[in-house]
């Protein structure tokens, strides 16, 4: 079966062996480099066309942060706090790191609803815009009866943990099936709660989720979280696995991981201000590849800005655009990755070109990307590790 992100798979392999993801489609994985480069050019392609940019980002590295973490799957920070680092793991629990320090006790703890099997799992929280004042964040995980939550929840008087019973679920989806759950959580330069939610597992879209405006699989939906009982609305659909998207802090521009199926990952593009209803083709199209031959007219779609073939790896993780004051070179270049072969690419904007980037020793399994609050990026590995991106 062709998986959306198997992650209790591949993190048994990746203990086993460090630096191995899946053996589906990762024969160029262990090629010699002047092949893997040959296979770069050959199996990625942007599907716009470039105009001139800048050649290449700054040398890169990854530094690892201290403390011990049980499949960290994602990473944020709290608006307008510099210190802080929440770090989400996949087992259900939030822990912080503060000041360069790893707290001893979570900030949250849902290890007792939370279903982990397969992609299953805690899978990311997003802070209301407003949490200084509020006190709210929101959570997405998969509980123990086959359903996909949204939640709400509130800090306790403690700031340094949650009010476990605090919790408001906001959006419930019944999901059998043990893949494809999307996952990312993400407050819009609108207000709005986007929720990226996949078609519905197995394999291949056999329901048609993917074209069909009356379910909830296979979109990016918005939540009005300002209101009492806010009801879902598709900004987009058309999407397989969107594991992980993003908004350009300066642009408002969205960026969008999509997970294919058996040939081609894709990055899809919406500038700030698009209306809802963009269409990404799946399961009619995989990335810029006719999937199902069911007639559909092209010209409503919105394809891919960049792709690559499974010569290069098997799922897509979607990054950030760097807007941090580090480095200021790496300014305004889209990372993103790949969660078997560790492969990690730089894009200077969306009809640039997707330059295949070193960091070092990288890491497999990547599971996400983080940003933190002063614009600083990180990279995560279920195998354990949480890492900042730095200059080299």
């Amino acid at each position: 079966m062709r998986w959306g992100i198997p992650f209790a798979v591949v993190l048994v392999a990746a203990l086993a062996v460090a630096g191995c993801g899946s053996a589906k489609g990762m024969a160029a994985t262990t090629a010699p480099a002047a092949a893997q480069a040959s296979a770069a050019t050959a199996t990625a392609t942007s599907t716009a066309a470039a105009p001139a940019s800048r050649a290449n980002p700054p040398a890169l590295a990854l530094r690892r942060l201290p403390g011990a973490f049980n499949q960290p799957i994602y990473l944020t920070s709290p608006p307008g706090d510099p210190t802080t680092l929440v770090v989400v793991e996949k087992v259900g629990t939030v822990r912080v790191i503060r000041n360069g320090s790893l707290l001893s006790n979570p900030f949250l703890d849902l290890s007792g609803k939370v279903s982990g099997n397969n992609e299953q799992g805690l899978l990311s929280l997003a802070f209301d815009p407003n949490y200084a004042t509020n006190g709210f964040f929101y959570v997405y995980y998969t509980d123990l009866h086959e359903y996909v939550r949204v939640a709400r929840y509130h800090i306790s008087s403690n700031p340094d943990v949650a009010d476990p019973a605090s919790a408001t679920v906001l959006l419930s989806i019944y999901h059998p099936h043990s893949n494809h759950n999307g996952g990312q959580l993400q407050f819009g330069p609108d207000g709005l709660l986007y929720i990226g939610v996949g078609d519905g597992g197995l394999e291949g879209d056999p329901n048609n989720y993917g074209q069909n405006l009356h379910v909830r699989f296979a979109k990016i939906l918005t939540l009005n979280v300002r209101v009492a009982h806010p009801k879902p609305v598709t900004y987009a659909y058309g999407l397989r696995n969107p594991w992980r998207f993003s908004f350009d802090r300066l642009t408002g521009a969205l960026w969008i991981g999509d997970v294919g199926q058996d040939k081609w990952e894709e990055i899809d593009y919406l500038k700030r201000g698009t209306s809802p209803g963009t269409n990404f083709g799946w399961s009619y199209y995989e990335g810029d590849h006719v999937y199902k031959p069911q007639a559909i007219d092209r010209a409503r779609l919105r394809f891919p800005v960049f792709e690559y073939s499974h010569a290069l790896g098997n799922a897509v993780i979607g990054g950030y655009v760097y807007r941090g004051s580090a480095i200021p070179a790496l300014r305004g270049w889209y990372l993103f990755a790949d969660y078997g072969s560790g492969r990690t690419w730089a894009m200077d904007g969306p009809r640039g070109q997707a330059r295949q980037i070193s960091l070092g020793a990288g890491i497999a399994p990547v599971s996400s990307f983080g940003q933190d609050a002063a614009g600083n990026l990180y990279m995560l590995s279920l195998g354990g590790g949480v890492y900042e991106i730095v200059r080299k």
